[in-house]
């Protein structure tokens, strides 16, 4: 067994089951060459970004995974041509994820060179500790096997194993960011400093790393949801490395290649006015009752399935409960199939007794700032707003839970750590 065989086997289980990333270039095919030799509970799946060679690196990844009899399957993400490499990656990751299985485990194809780029980008970007510790080898439910091998080994083994893979012509295009640092950059420092740089960096990732252990412990006090992050306002300071630390790994957790001065700035503009700001992508960033909060509305608001998670909302359908109050309501059950939740809508009224009332109104007096307004889910019949999860019922709501023959739809709100995200 080789060295890059034995270093990616000694990180699997043969009674897990894998999915590799397959993009039809060398990486990839190595991992998945590999992973196939040492446990046949793995599959592939190539993400069609719909670029200039997408479709022949689709080809390639097919072939490939036929040859080994793997189950393979493609998947199109309906981007531009002329999509950019964030968005893409964005778009990857989501088509991905939502094609795993629960027990599956994804196993994507970054090597010790995609390390040291990144590193570098990070460094460059201004971003803080966080963002220099670059592509970690393991989270949640992703595996990057081929991290601590560099690429030219990866080369050499394909070469080595007759592995057939395509060439990703934009590898090439050096006003891409990436591929300028790859190309020009990196290679013009080698030539000019001595010493082996993928060394030099990977010690200081790993210094790094052990510096912010205890920073680490922190972590524990941000939470998340679908489209959301919160943390503590009491724990974001000016000038204070635990904090960036914070928000260096909310910026990670949200996906942005890293956290810069300008973003910092932005934040405690936030804190101090108590605005709300566009932070990144479709995230918005805004205070809440002491918290710093990260609200990404397409994330959190989904269809109108009646029992779908929203944001860090759940719902749950009962026959009978114990006690009723502003977390459950009562219905009919004839209204099962025509009820469903929404966000609020400009000119949407709330029926108190005799009285409409504006329903942003009644979010400002529970004192739920615009950001959560925009998304928290209100019960509907007919553009009629019912209920308030968490909040309060409208006089329609309360009459429906006179009537007989009813089903109890309950709310909670659940927020987990992000620790192993």
């Amino acid at each position: 067994m080789t060295e890059i065989e034995n270093k990616i086997t000694n990180l699997l289980n043969p009674t897990q089951n894998y999915v590799v990333a397959l993009s039809g270039g060398v990486d990839s095919s190595v991992l998945l060459h590999i992973v196939h030799s040492y446990t046949s509970n793995v599959r592939s799946v190539f993400v069609n970004h719909n670029q200039k060679d997408s479709d022949k690196l689709q080809k390639s990844a097919e072939n490939f995974a036929k040859d080994l009899g793997i189950d393979h399957l493609n998947v199109d993400t309906q981007l531009d041509s002329d999509s950019s490499e964030t968005k893409m990656r964005n778009a990857r990751y989501e088509v991905l994820f939502s094609n795993m299985q629960q027990d599956e485990i994804l196993l994507l194809g970054h090597h010790n060179d995609d390390r040291v780029e990144t590193f570098m980008i990070n460094l460059f970007r201004g971003t803080r500790l966080k963002g220099l510790l670059s592509i970690k080898q393991e989270t949640k439910s992703i595996l990057r096997p081929l991290i601590d091998i560099k690429k030219s080994s990866i080369i050499k083994y394909a070469q080595d194993k007759k592995i057939n893979f395509l060439e990703d012509s934009t590898n090439k295009d050096n006003s891409i960011l990436r591929n300028w640092l790859r190309n020009e950059i990196i290679p013009s420092i080698e030539k000019n400093f001595k010493g082996d740089l993928n060394n030099k960096i990977q010690g200081l990732i790993y210094e790094i790393d052990e510096l912010t252990k205890n920073d680490k412990k922190l972590i524990s006090y941000i939470k998340s949801a679908k489209g959301y992050v919160e943390v503590p306002i009491s724990l974001i300071n000016k000038d204070n490395s635990a904090s960036y630390y914070l928000l260096s790994t909310i910026s990670q957790y949200i996906r942005q290649s890293g956290l810069q001065n300008s973003d910092i700035k932005k934040i405690f503009s936030v804190i101090e006015k108590n605005i709300r700001k566009s932070f990144f992508e479709n995230w918005e960033v805004s205070t809440q009752s002491g918290l710093l909060i990260f609200v990404n509305k397409e994330k959190w608001t989904g269809s109108r399935v009646l029992l779908e998670q929203k944001g860090y909302f759940n719902f749950e359908k009962y026959d009978s409960i114990n006690t009723l109050n502003n977390w459950s309501i009562s219905l009919p059950k004839y209204l099962e199939n025509e009820i469903y939740f929404s966000e609020i809508s400009d000119g949407d009224l709330f029926k108190t007794g005799s009285h409409n009332q504006k329903a942003t109104e009644i979010f400002r007096s529970y004192g739920v700032n615009k950001s959560l307004r925009e998304v928290w889910p209100v019960l509907k019949l007919k553009d009629t707003i019912l209920w308030i999860p968490g909040i309060r019922k409208s006089s329609e709501g309360n009459w429906l839970e006179t009537q007989k023959d009813k089903f109890i739809l309950s709310a909670s709100t659940e927020k987990v750590s992000i620790e192993n995200f």
